[in-house]
């Protein structure tokens, strides 16, 4: 008995120590910024740019399709960018235009086709999408409703109509207290900025960054590869390390998908 009473005085009089914490999720904090973001699947050139984004302390989406065509290479690639900071979003099974696809076979059958396949192998793979791309900017507000129930954002497109200025380009901007509410956010396109193809855009995209920093706004741009040559649209990395370095001259943070509550 007199054992027991002990044992128990022992347990009364020793400290219990306090249950581990769970770790809180640390979001960024922004009163503006630039969200860059690259579509299809041009990792190994997407890698190729890591020590410039890091050099600029900036950060980007890439919203990858096909992705049961990456070979193991290509997987380590995403993986290099998700470690340097980057985000990984779905860019849908076989880059197949949403509206087309919705009004011939269904809703039930693009969810079921082209987007659940999707989030299911980046998840497998490590890379669980918060955000969707549509491809070549086909969408509807249909779609935008169902496609919320999967991620956070959404991200649309629009051009230039000739002689418009960037910055007044409306829907490509978001106050930074509207992004939550907002589910799809419209960006445009700035492939072959500075080259003959487009001489004046990176003056404009400039413009519109300064625009989005007196605004307390964020502003979307998307663009494929990076690459001074191709293949496909590309957007050249000095044209890059350009708006990189406005971004970080004027103070404007560069955020990706993950970072928009």
């Amino acid at each position: 008995m007199r054992f027991f009473l002990s044992l128990l005085c022992l347990f009364l009089i020793t400290p219990v120590a306090p249950a581990a914490e769970k770790p809180a999720t640390i979001k960024k904090s922004f009163k503006s910024g630039i969200v860059l973001t690259f579509d299809d699947r041009y990792v190994d050139q997407w890698v190729q740019q890591i020590p410039l984004f890091k050099k600029y302390d900036a950060h980007a989406t890439f919203f990858v399709d096909h992705f049961y065509l990456l070979k193991p290479a290509h997987i380590a690639g995403l993986k290099k960018l998700q470690d340097a900071g980057h985000a990984i979003g779905s860019h849908s099974v076989n880059h197949i235009k949403a509206v087309y696809y919705v009004r011939t076979k269904g809703m039930d059958a693009y969810l079921k086709n082209e987007i659940d396949p999707s989030v299911k192998r980046l998840t497998e793979a490590g890379f669980p999408p918060t955000a969707f791309a549509y491809p070549n900017s086909s969408r509807s507000e249909e779609i935008d409703t169902a496609l919320l129930k999967t991620f956070r954002h959404l991200r649309g497109g629009t051009g230039l109509s000739a002689g418009q200025r960037m910055r007044d380009l409306k829907a490509i901007f978001t106050p930074v207290d509207q992004i939550a509410g907002r589910g799809c956010l419209i960006g445009t396109g700035i492939d072959y900025a500075g080259t003959e193809k487009r001489p004046d855009y990176l003056t404009e995209i400039k413009d519109a960054m300064d625009h989005a920093k007196q605004r307390g706004e964020i502003v979307v741009f998307y663009a494929h590869n990076i690459s001074d040559k191709g293949p496909g649209h590309h957007l050249q990395p000095r044209a890059l390390e350009e708006i990189l370095a406005h971004a970080q001259q004027i103070g404007l943070p560069t955020l990706t998908y993950d970072d928009l509550p």
